[in-house]
C-alpha cells in the first residue's frame, strides 16, 4: 500500500507538478502551522541556507573568483536545483499565499494558513530570490535583446515558431518587473518594517500584491507557451550560433534553459517515446528479476505534460479570480 502511495506521489509530480507541490506544501504548513509560528526564525534560517548556497558561488563568480557548487554534493544538489526551479518551493507558496486570502477564515484549515501568512511570505523570498538570481537575470539580457536587436538577434537564431519565441523572450523580461514589484512585498511581510510603515501605508502597498499575481500569471503561461510552440530538442529549439559576442552567449544560453523552465522533471528525465506508454517491468539488481508496472512507470511526453502544465495554471489562476471576487461581493454585503 506504501509503494502504491509512493507511486503515486512520484507520478503526480511528474504530470503535475505544480499541483502535487501545491498540495504537499500546503499540508505541511497546515501542520506546522503552530511550530512555524512559534519558531519562525528558526525557518527562516533553515529555508534561507540553500539560497545562501545558491548566491554565494553566483557572486563570486561575478567577481571573478571560483568557489566550490553546492549543487554537485549528492541529494543537496538536488535540493539546490529544485530551490532555483520556481515551480517546486517559490511559486507554490506564493500560490497557497494567494489563496489563503481568498478563501473562508471560516474553515479551521484556512484559518491555520492565515495565522502564518506573513511567515510564509517571507520563507517564499528565498527561494523566488534564488529563481531570479540565477534563471531570470542570467536570461534577462539575451531576452531583452530580442526586442532591442531584433534584426540581430534573429539571423542568429533558429525558431519553430516566432510568437512562441516572442512569449519566452516577454515572459523573461517581465520577470526582472516581476522582481522589482515582488522585492517591497517581501521586505515589508518582516514586523521590524511593517510597525515603522504603520497600517495604512503598509495595506496601500500590499495592494500591489495582486498586480503580482496577475503577472505572475502572464509570466509563467509565457514561459508554457512558448515551449509548446518551439519544443525542445533538433530543429524546434531556438539555438544562437555565432557565440563570440557576450549577448550572444547569454541568448543561447536563455534559450538552452528555456526549456528546464517548463518543469523540474524536465531536466533529468529520459527521451520519451510515446504518450501514456508504460514498461511492463522493471529490472531489479543482477538477477534480472522483474516487477509490475505502477504509476511511477507511466510515461507521459513533453508535449502532454506542456497541455498539463497549461491547464493547471488556468484552472489555478481562474479559481483564485473567481474565489477572490466572490470573497470580495460578500464582504461588501
Amino acid at each position: 500500500m506504501v509503494k502504491i502511495l509512493l507511486d503515486f506521489i512520484q507520478f503526480l509530480y511528474s504530470a503535475l507538478p505544480l499541483i502535487t507541490c501545491v498540495a504537499v506544501l500546503t499540508l505541511a504548513s497546515v501542520l506546522l502551522s503552530k511550530s512555524i509560528k512559534r519558531h519562525a526564525a528558526i525557518y527562516y534560517i533553515v529555508l534561507g541556507l540553500p539560497f545562501a548556497l545558491v548566491a554565494l558561488p553566483y557572486i563570486g563568480r561575478i567577481f571573478g573568483v571560483e568557489t566550490f557548487g553546492f549543487n554537485r554534493i549528492p541529494f543537496l544538489g538536488g535540493i539546490i536545483r529544485d530551490y532555483i526551479h520556481a515551480a517546486t518551493f517559490g511559486f507554490p507558496l506564493l500560490i497557497i499565499i494567494m489563496y489563503a486570502g481568498a478563501l473562508d477564515v471560516r474553515f479551521k484549515w484556512v484559518k491555520k494558513l492565515m495565522s502564518i501568512r506573513k511567515e510564509l511570505s517571507i520563507i517564499s523570498g528565498f527561494p523566488i530570490f534564488a529563481h531570479s538570481l540565477i534563471r531570470v537575470s542570467h536570461n534577462f539580457p539575451g531576452s531583452l535583446a530580442y526586442f532591442t536587436r531584433h534584426d540581430e538577434y534573429m539571423e542568429t537564431a533558429r525558431a519553430a515558431n516566432e510568437a512562441g519565441l516572442w512569449a519566452t523572450n516577454f515572459s523573461l523580461v517581465l520577470g526582472i518587473v516581476l522582481l522589482i514589484l515582488f522585492i517591497p512585498l517581501w521586505v515589508t511581510s518582516f514586523d521590524s518594517i511593517h510597525k515603522r510603515m504603520g497600517g495604512v501605508s503598509w495595506k496601500k502597498l500590499q495592494r500591489w500584491s495582486y498586480v503580482l499575481y496577475a503577472l505572475l500569471f502572464i509570466h509563467a503561461m509565457g514561459i508554457q507557451v512558448g515551449g509548446l510552440l518551439n519544443p525542445r530538442g533538433g530543429g524546434g529549439r531556438a539555438q544562437i550560433e555565432n557565440t563570440q559576442a557576450p549577448d550572444n552567449r547569454i541568448a543561447a544560453e536563455n534559450i538552452r534553459h528555456h526549456g528546464e523552465e517548463q518543469a523540474p522533471e524536465a531536466r533529468n528525465a529520459p527521451p520519451e517515446s510515446g504518450r501514456g506508454e508504460v514498461s511492463a517491468s522493471r529490472g531489479r539488481g543482477g538477477g534480472g528479476r522483474g516487477q509490475s508496472a505502477g504509476f511511477a512507470d507511466i510515461k507521459v511526453s513533453q508535449q502532454v505534460k506542456q497541455y498539463i502544465h497549461i491547464s493547471s495554471l488556468i484552472l489555478i489562476f481562474g479559481s483564485y479570480l473567481y474565489l477572490r471576487l466572490r470573497k470580495a461581493r460578500m464582504k461588501k454585503r
